[in-house]
């Protein structure tokens, strides 16, 4: 326990949020913002239709809407956010689908524009491998001598067959190569991951949580596999329909996935939500509160800690 200093109240890993109250001294969320970005496997840069599970419905808050300007969104985020968690600071998250995909003058403006915001104190930015360069990562470095930058790169495997299954476009080599480009900034770096492919056994994710930890990485974030309404994901699910986690397997794997990795991670999130009106599977009864509490007290009564098996 004492080489995770964001391990407590019960937690058995490093959680993201008592990073940012240690970090910052007071609640932080972060508010997601709608930069109208496409992705070049939907534009047909590199491809068409996206990556086969994706609908970016099922995760955009109420208040993110491209329809409205930046600093709307933000001001609707904040103040949603305010009332339900109490947060009066605040990170702006350029979430929905590739927020580097643009020229750079463009992304500096809508990136200032949103840390122009008296309560927003960090930036954090969700793109894929292939769409950063030295430029891009030049000017979030610049940003970063002011505020706390995040940089989110969807790998979402390490398993080329995987990325070739989901229509990501690029390959494994790619998501290393980024990696091995951004440490040169020396950016916080956050990996997304998906668990749960049908193209992977549950051993392959283990030995993949056991690659992660030779990165340069400092965050986490997994999202268990979900089959969304209106995605190809959906059709093919419903043409053949493959394995997903049940709830009590997920707490278990998730648990022993955990143990893999080194006790240095810091964890933003472990697993994912749909709306019930876009889930199709897997339909869990069970709450992203319930599923935290109901990990921790499995961590707790199996004596398993973050970095037990690295």
């Amino acid at each position: 326990m004492s080489l995770l200093p964001y391990a407590r109240r019960g937690f058995h890993y490093n959680n993201y949020k008592f990073y940012l109250d240690d970090r910052f001294g007071e609640r932080v969320q972060r508010v997601s913002i709608e930069g109208g970005f496409t992705c070049p496997n939907r534009d047909g840069t590199k491809g068409e239709g996206g990556c086969i599970y994706c609908n970016s419905n099922s995760f955009s808050p109420p208040y993110s809407d491209r329809s409205i300007s930046i600093q709307e969104q933000i001001s609707d985020g904040t103040r949603f956010l305010n009332g339900r968690f109490r947060a009066d600071k605040f990170i702006a998250y350029f979430q929905n689908y590739t927020n580097t995909y643009a020229p750079l003058n463009k992304l500096e403006k809508m990136y200032r524009v949103a840390l122009e915001h008296p309560k927003v104190i960090g930036l954090s930015v969700s793109t894929r491998p292939d769409c950063i360069n030295d430029d891009i990562l030049g000017l979030l470095k610049d940003i970063s001598n002011d505020y706390d930058v995040n940089l989110e790169l969807g790998l979402e495997s390490l398993r080329d067959r995987s990325l070739e299954w989901m229509n990501r476009c690029h390959d494994v080599k790619c998501s290393l190569n980024a990696l091995e480009l951004t440490a040169k900034y020396e950016l916080d770096v956050t990996a997304h991951m998906i668990l749960g492919l049908p193209t992977e056994t549950r051993k392959e994710i283990k030995e993949m949580a056991k690659e992660l930890n030779d990165l340069p990485l400092k965050f986490l974030k997994l999202h268990h596999l979900q089959v969304i309404k209106n995605t190809r994901l959906a059709q093919e699910y419903a043409r053949k329909p493959f394995q997903v986690f049940e709830y009590g397997e997920y707490v278990k794997f998730v648990a022993d996935y955990i143990s893999l990795l080194k006790p240095e991670f810091i964890l933003q999130r472990v697993i994912t939500s749909s709306p019930d009106d876009c889930l199709i599977a897997p339909k869990w009864p069970h709450t992203t509160t319930a599923f935290i509490m109901d990990l921790q007290k499995y961590m707790r009564e199996n004596n398993i800690f973050q970095g037990d098996k690295y």
